[in-house]
């Protein structure tokens, strides 16, 4: 069963998030954190095949989950999901290796 991560703050999105995902993906199971803290602690539980991270957490940046997730999770599938659009925060997800 595909194991999805979910790493956003703000519960509507989220929970839009989850019903995109599993419409695409029917028998995914999702895990969901709206920290960065939560999304480091739920990296360490399991291996993910999707992960859509946030960059704008309320503990620090989705890029510390993306680069850790990378380093220990190096065949995840990777995708930004944040309202930031500006060009430091385009080219720091691309430098941490973010998917899209």
């Amino acid at each position: 069963m595909m194991q999805v991560l979910i790493v956003e703050d703000l519960s509507e999105t989220r929970r839009w998030l989850s019903e995109v995902t599993t419409t695409a993906f029917p028998d995914c199971t999702i895990h969901d954190a709206a920290s960065q803290s939560s999304g480091l602690a739920q990296l360490a539980r399991r291996d993910y095949a999707l992960a859509l991270i946030d960059l704008g957490l309320p503990d620090g940046s989705g890029l510390e989950v993306l680069r850790k997730m990378r380093l220990s999770q190096p065949d995840v599938t990777c995708v930004v999901t944040t309202v930031m659009g500006d060009d430091a925060s385009i080219v720091g997800a691309l430098s941490a290796a973010a998917d899209g």
